[in-house]
């Protein structure tokens, strides 16, 4: 994959990326391996039990993702039949067949933001950083619930899912 910008900089042999020559351009061009993670978990809005997911916002990284990764695991705020996918084809991110296990999660991106279930949980978020540093608080965060139990707005169907039958 070619990255522009490396010229300069000791990052390209610290890192091990090559340079090779741009075929349009003829001019050197750094490049680097692809990312090739072992496992993607990504969380969504909805899902079928097959592993279809629908993502409302920015589905960029999610779609890049579930193509790059050699297996995905989907956790959904809800679950939705099938039939209500093949509705509406068009809405799919993630299709079934790169999905290898599909987990109702409502609240699974909790203290981060799920649009528009929930937005990010600045206090949460805030209380984690200040603790990361010692190595027991995790554990009794756990233990004390309050990460079992995410603070929930109502839930709210996405603009225009009336009209397809989500809300």
């Amino acid at each position: 994959m070619p990255v522009a910008g490396l010229f300069g900089s000791d990052l390209p042999a610290a890192s091990g990326f090559r340079v090779v020559e741009d075929p349009y351009t003829g001019e050197p061009v750094h490049v680097i391996p692809r990312i090739a993670p072992d496992f993607a978990v990504l969380h969504v809005q909805e899902a079928d039990p097959l592993g279809n997911a629908r993502i409302y916002g920015t589905p960029f990284w999610d779609r890049i993702m579930s193509r790059a990764a050699g297996r995905v695991i989907l956790t959904a705020e809800r679950i939705v039949p099938t039939a209500e996918f093949s509705r509406c084809r068009e809405l799919t991110i993630v299709p079934a067949f790169l999905v290898d296990a599909v987990v109702e999660a409502p609240g699974g991106a909790w203290p981060g933001s799920c649009h528009p279930c929930y937005g990010v949980d600045e206090a949460a978020v805030f209380d984690y950083l200040a603790h990361s540093r010692d190595p027991g608080w995790l554990d009794r965060h756990l233990k004390d619930g309050r990460a079992a139990k995410p603070p929930r707005a109502p839930r709210r169907a996405p603009r225009g899912a009336r009209k397809i039958g989500l809300g």
